[in-house]
């Protein structure tokens, strides 16, 4: 972990994470954004989450946190993720670009299923389900097509015309083709993401609000705070996996008739007592 003076804060941009979160935690932004970018009108943002933490059910299923969770008035919901990768991707790491495209169309999967049963919390009907996307905002071009957006819906192999009706959208921006877009306002943003040019209102609202975010020093403590955060849990949730993993090993041990005491011995858990009848 690096110590707090020897961060370089001024090298950070709107497209790191932590600034993105801090800058867009605000309605009126956030409403012009996901206008742009879904096309929709917008009448009211119910609530607006930066870094809103969910999991699955299961204990040992992996917890993660969306990056600005937004609800909207008629229940849809939108999370925006920043994805950078390289140096500079993040204050104490980098991230591998080919690992990242790999991963990227799987976690969006994940996050799809997390926001389902979010909603699902209030009624367990499912048809208490609404509208919900999952927008990347990326620095690199996800899919390799030279495409401004990548915009993904179920649709029927026999049938292109034909939606499969989950009312799951998935969105990818990718920034190095901002030239590639006829919309004026989006070409605007992908360029700012990309080489900070702010060329329009809006972007040079985001601007001005990145270099007072960047100079703010609570804002650089909470980072500090979040980022030790993210290593304990990290590190507890590794910890986890490890004693998950070896309980199902000892649990197929003993189908397979071996003993407490070896199966004890060679899994360094505690010996099962057996219970009496």
């Amino acid at each position: 972990m690096k110590d707090f003076d020897t961060i370089d804060w001024d090298s950070l941009t709107f497209a790191n994470n932590y600034v993105f979160l801090e800058v867009m935690n605000n309605k009126k932004r956030c409403q012009y954004l996901i206008e742009k970018i879904l096309h929709i009108p917008i009448k009211k943002i119910l609530q607006i989450v930066a870094e809103r933490r969910t999991s699955s059910p299961r204990i040992s299923s992996k917890s993660i946190r969306l990056d600005v969770y937004v609800e909207i008035l008629d229940g849809t919901v939108i999370d925006l993720e920043m994805q950078v990768t390289g140096i500079g991707s993040t204050i104490y790491r980098d991230k591998d670009e080919k690992k990242v495209e790999r991963e990227l169309p799987l976690r969006t999967r994940y996050y799809q299923s997390l926001i389902s049963m979010d909603m699902l919390r209030r009624g367990l009907k499912y048809t208490r389900l609404r509208k919900s996307f999952v927008v990347f905002i990326c620095t690199f071009d996800p899919y390799g097509k030279g495409l401004p957006v990548y915009h993904f819906t179920y649709r029927s192999k026999e049938d292109n015309s034909l939606e499969m009706g989950d009312l799951t959208e998935n969105i990818f921006l990718n920034a190095r083709a901002a030239n590639n877009t006829e919309d004026k306002e989006l070409a605007a943003f992908l360029r700012y993401v990309r080489d900070g040019q702010a060329q329009n209102a809006f972007t040079q609202e985001i601007d001005a609000e990145t270099k007072r975010v960047k100079n703010d020093r609570d804002w650089r403590e909470r980072v500090v705070t979040w980022e030790m955060d993210l290593k304990i849990l990290r590190d507890d949730a590794r910890e986890a996996g490890k004693k998950e993993g070896k309980r199902e090993v000892a649990e197929a041990m003993r189908k397979k008739g071996m003993s407490e005491a070896e199966i004890a011995e060679l899994t360094g858990l505690p010996e099962k007592k057996e219970t009496l009848k």
